[in-house]
């Protein structure tokens, strides 16, 4: 899922991308969903990755959290995937986030 922003402030072209994936699980005989990543895209290439493996709920419902957020005061559910990567330059937060 690519969220597609046009000109925020000093931000031209901003994307933030969803990654999500589907897993079988037998011991709860249904399909759960899981944000993989998510992944901020400027000027068409990737600045930052969050890991996000927190984020999951059965494929037949949704998953609601007040706050998702990448800052550790807040409980961070999205962790920098790496330490090579320009995501300790990013702030990222969502009030109220539901897939």
């Amino acid at each position: 899922l690519s969220l597609k922003f046009g000109d925020i402030g000093n931000l031209k072209g901003l994307v933030i991308r969803l990654l999500l994936t589907t897993s079988y699980y037998q011991l709860s005989v249904q399909s759960w969903f899981s944000l993989h990543r998510l992944q901020l895209l400027y000027n068409h290439s990737v600045q930052a990755t969050f890991n996000a493996s927190g984020i999951r709920a059965p494929a037949a419902h949704s998953f609601r959290c007040q706050r998702v957020s990448s800052l550790q005061r807040h409980d961070a559910l999205l962790v920098p995937s790496s330490q090579h990567d320009l995501s300790h330059l990013w702030e990222v937060t969502f009030i109220d986030f539901q897939v």
